[in-house]
């Protein structure tokens, strides 16, 4: 988003870029898939269209069962229960450390 922020505007983003011990650790979450692009970019855009799978699969230009069958992908191999508030809490952790340069 292009323009002025307020902090509530980011403040999760802000939060995160405030290193500690344990950031490179929940960054690390998605390590399994790091060399699976077509992954983290599902997941990406799963995450910002709030978790609706017709509107990431429109997004991506794929069937809905491409992104399920993507997502079990990424559960299987990351160990993120992505249907669980704990675990989408999670990626979305470890995919903004992982984009700010952890």
């Amino acid at each position: 988003m292009a323009g002025l922020h307020r902090l509530d505007d980011i403040l999760l983003e802000y939060h995160l870029s405030r290193r500690n011990e344990s950031s490179h650790r929940i960054a690390a979450l998605l390590d399994p898939i790091a060399e699976r692009p077509e992954l983290l970019e599902t997941l990406r855009s799963h995450m910002a269209h709030q978790q609706d799978r017709r509107a990431t699969a429109a997004a991506l230009a794929l069937h809905p069962n491409t992104v399920d069958n993507r997502l079990a992908k990424i559960t299987e191999q990351t160990g993120i229960d992505l249907s669980s508030p704990r675990g989408t809490a999670l990626a979305l952790a470890a995919l903004l450390l992982r984009d700010s340069g952890d």
